[in-house]
């Protein structure tokens, strides 16, 4: 017998729901516990899963239409029956599902063949619409058009870490025919020898030091580690590979080809892929993403021969540990791999051209993390202009002027960790219109390029050159081809994460961007030494510092350094988005005991209302 799914009531306030898309289509297998179809309401979207198993014989609710709570949607049936042609569900009265009565869709999306691309319901565009007016003139916009009319795909993607393959599984998403093409690792440089890998080692290194410093203090009975480098790196590599597949998994769920091979543009619009072997073919495509990503930067002097004088990539596989280890900038990787390899044993020195290290952190969270660098032995040389780095027989020599003097110290390995630079070179930008400049690709607020149906995403656009970035970078621009009514990216609002031990977790403004900017602040501190659950994990050491304007109380910055400070973080980064105020947040009830009460406490102190220091 037939079984009838309903609109189910998804949260306690919904009366009715817009079915914004269904993942299953008729005559699909139903299993328990998969998501069937995704629902809007007026305040989020939620996920509708199987219940009653079975096969999808019917669709009575199409993607658009808005369903009242307990009307039906859809008809289930057994694997073999059959099912009368007359058959009506139960509560199939003309006012129990209200049809959106005029579709509204993207002209762009259609000519695009966006056969399940969700329609917003009609208010929604109202407001997009709106929204749109009253940004216009302030978008930065080139022009629009198509790389190629007739193009097999509907858009292709080079390049498949984090900017990429989320942008081909959106574009899949919304109906596009995708393909992606890599040439090497799925998942790109984070997944691969970034972002996933280093985070792996430095778990390692967590442990490690919490054996070391806390061991005794924790009834662990162990104050001291015997670290295997060797199977540190090999879990490490293991968890990059089994998460590539996963990107594969992704791929094929979602329908979109991976060609293997390099990428470039040629004259009269082609897109040409070389594979391993040489043999090359032109892929034809509407519109193209760049998402390439970058590759370690060395500066003049810096004789980088991946043996003595090395890079990230080098670092996250070493066969031995260096005695003794240099480290050339302290930014995020820098500072993780100094981390990680002081936890292994080596003797670490870390050498930073500016004033502070970590130099786009704000200057207090910079100094607690200094201290705590000290205190375990890391040596920190601020202020140092670096003028060469050299294989010198065997050992690593770096040569640096500090308060006038030349100077230099040793190594038995250096880590040149001083940014990144855009895999512009062999694209074949010079058979288009694009702009590069720096191995930098110029761009609109929705990654247009000056050549018509290209567009550039991630670290080839420039900084911040960040996984998260580039995912969100390629997320707007997809919808924005699709006439999505994307938001711009805010990029005064990007999480940084840096996950060393003490982390850091910042979003907005510093204390200094304020005060040479003129803007009337105020500063809230609460340090994690008074935190009962800081003093249960026996992680005292950081604090929590947030920056408010003066006169109205907007959140301008959040900064934290400490314990899971990069978790942390999203929330303060979310009531920014949310342009939550100072008075809001001191409003909202925070659960005891936890790390995140000291973000209350904080908020609190910056007027003077804190309630434990």
């Amino acid at each position: 017998m037939p079984i009838d799914i309903f609109m189910t009531q998804l949260s306690p306030t919904m009366t009715e729901g817009r079915i914004a898309r269904w993942l299953k289509k008729e005559g699909d297998e139903l299993i328990s516990g998969e998501v069937m179809a995704e629902i809007e309401t007026d305040k989020a979207t939620m996920e509708m899963e199987v219940v009653d198993e079975g096969v999808l014989h019917k669709i009575i609710a199409p993607e658009g239409s808005v369903v009242t709570v307990g009307a039906p949607i859809a008809v289930i049936r057994e694997d073999d029956e059959e099912v009368a042609d007359d058959y009506r569900a139960e509560g199939s009265a003309a006012d129990c599902a209200i049809a959106i009565s005029e579709e509204v869709e993207c002209e762009e999306a259609v000519e695009l063949g966006s056969e399940s691309a969700p329609d917003l319901h009609p208010a929604s565009i109202a407001a997009h619409e709106a929204h749109d007016a009253e940004e216009a003139e302030a978008l930065h916009l080139k022009t629009a058009g198509l790389f190629n009319a007739d193009g097999e795909y509907d858009l292709v993607v080079i390049g498949a870490g984090p900017g990429g393959y989320v942008a081909a599984i959106r574009a899949a998403q919304l109906g596009f025919k995708v393909a992606c093409i890599e040439s090497t690792h799925l998942g790109g440089i984070c997944l691969n020898w970034g972002c996933i890998p280093t985070k792996a080692l430095l778990r390692t290194a967590e442990v490690i030091n919490i054996i070391k410093h806390s061991g005794d203090a924790l009834g662990l009975g162990v104050t001291e580690a015997n670290p295997d480098l060797e199977k540190a790196v090999a879990r490490s590599r293991a968890i990059s590979a089994k998460l590539n597949g996963g990107i594969g998994f992704l791929f094929k769920k979602n329908k979109i080809e991976h060609i293997e091979g390099y990428a470039t543009f040629e004259a009269d619009n082609r897109l040409m892929v070389k594979d391993s072997e040489g043999n090359s073919k032109q892929v034809t495509a509407k519109h193209v993403i760049v998402a390439t990503g970058a590759r370690a930067r060395a500066f003049p002097g810096m004789d980088v021969d991946n043996e003595v004088i090395i890079t990230y990539k080098q670092a996250l596989a070493p066969t031995a540990l260096p005695k003794k280890l240099v480290v050339i900038g302290s930014g995020a990787i820098g500072m993780e791999f100094a981390y990680f390899y002081n936890a292994m044993g080596s003797d670490v020195t870390v050498i930073e051209a500016a004033d502070q290290i970590l130099p786009l952190e704000d200057h207090e969270i910079s100094r607690v993390v200094e201290r705590s660098f000290k205190k375990q032995k890391i040596k920190i040389i601020t202020g140092a202009m670096v003028s060469s780095a050299k294989n010198v027989d065997g050992k690593a020599i770096v040569a640096y002027e500090s308060k006038g003097k030349q100077l230099s110290v040793e190594g038995d390995v250096c880590l040149v960790a001083v940014g990144v630079i855009g895999n512009t070179d062999a694209i074949g930008a010079e058979n288009t219109a694009m702009k590069v400049e720096r191995n930098t690709i110029a761009v609109d607020d929705w990654y247009r390029t000056d050549h018509p149906g290209i567009y550039a995403i991630g670290d080839v656009v420039g900084a911040p050159a960040l996984a998260h970035v580039a995912s969100h970078e390629g997320i707007v621009c997809v919808e924005a081809i699709a006439g999505k009514h994307p938001h711009p990216v805010d990029y005064g609002n990007v999480p940084g994460c840096t996950y060393c031990q003490p982390q850091v977790g910042s979003c907005g403004k510093t204390e200094n961007a304020c005060k040479e900017e003129g803007i009337p602040y105020k500063v809230g501190r609460m340090p994690y030494g008074t935190n009962g659950k800081a003093m249960g994990l026996a992680e005292t050491e950081g604090m929590v510092k947030t920056i408010f304007h003066a006169e109205t109380g907007e959140l301008l910055g959040a900064h934290i350094v400490g314990a899971e400070a990069t978790e942390m973080i999203v929330s303060l980064g979310v009531a920014k988005t949310l342009e939550t105020t100072e008075a809001e947040l001191a409003h909202h009830m925070f659960p005891h005991p936890t790390l995140s009460e000291m973000i209350h406490e904080s908020v609190l102190d910056s007027d003077d209302r804190a309630i434990h220091i």
